[in-house]
Order: C-alpha cells, then structure tokens, then sequence
C-alpha cells in the first residue's frame, strides 16, 4: 500500500484546521485538537452512526478516529461539562494548552467541526447532529441549506 498517496488530503484537512486555530499555523497542534475532538465524538455517536460519518473522511483520518477505540456500549455523554471533561482526557498532557477555558476549547471544537462539514456530505451531518444531546449542538455551525 502507498501511504504517500492519501496523506495530501489528510494534510490538507489537518492544515485547514490550523489556520483556523490561529496566526501560527500549527499543524501539531491542529492535529492534536482534531484528534481529541474525533475520540469525543465517539462518546456521543453511536458506533453504527461513526462508522457512516467516517465513511466520508479521508483514509488516513479515518485510522485517527478508529484507532484505541473501544466499540463495547457505554454511557454516552450528555452534557457539555462531560463532553468538555472528555475532551480534555483525551489530550491529557497538551489540553491545558491546546484547549485551555471552556470558552476556547468550544471555539476549537467548533474549528475542528466546521472543516469536518466542509467535508462531510450535509445529509451525514444532520445525520450526525441528530445523536448530539441539545446543548452539545451549538458546537455545529449551521448546516448550510441547499438552494
């Protein structure tokens, strides 16, 4: 298999986040961000609706959401203070700076979120927005409308 062949899409979906995150472009960082905010979703979606979300996502993303996660049922979360505290495990030695207050972590979130919809079809995010409990979904832009 040659991986060089669908690393460029990654990286392009990686890069786009960090030039949202800030003026340094830090594509470590953008990756660590996106990483994180990937193994939270997996707390709230089902494993059936992650698998139709991944689906959509460039090869080498998708082994960024699959990998370590655990398929088995568990609690899913349902509030933004769970979701924020899953978050921050999940990038537990960079989360003080990669997703310092809350108001910062929801605005990298909501980066990381709003490239996932430029790349994802919009039916698969409705789809997805769905399963998020009603406070978790003012982290989503709106979705655009067909015209």
């Amino acid at each position: 298999m040659n991986f060089e062949k669908y690393a460029p899409e990654a990286n392009s979906f990686v890069k786009e986040i960090a030039m949202e995150l800030g003026p340094n472009q830090d594509t470590d960082q953008a990756y660590r961000v996106m990483k994180a905010v990937f193994r939270t979703l997996r707390e709230i979606l089902t494993p059936e609706e992650s698998a139709h979300l991944i689906a959509q996502l460039p090869l080498m993303l998708k082994a960024v959401y699959i990998d370590g996660w655990n398929f088995q049922a568990k609690n899913r979360i349902r509030s933004m203070d769970a979701f924020l505290a899953c978050l921050r495990s999940k990038d537990e030695m960079a989360a003080p700076r990669d997703f310092g207050n809350d108001e910062t972590a929801k605005t990298h979130v909501k980066i990381v979120l709003g490239v996932l919809q430029r790349h994802v079809s919009a039916g698969e995010i409705m789809d997805v927005l769905n399963q998020f409990p009603g406070e978790l979904s003012e982290l989503w832009l709106a979705p655009a409308k067909n015209v």
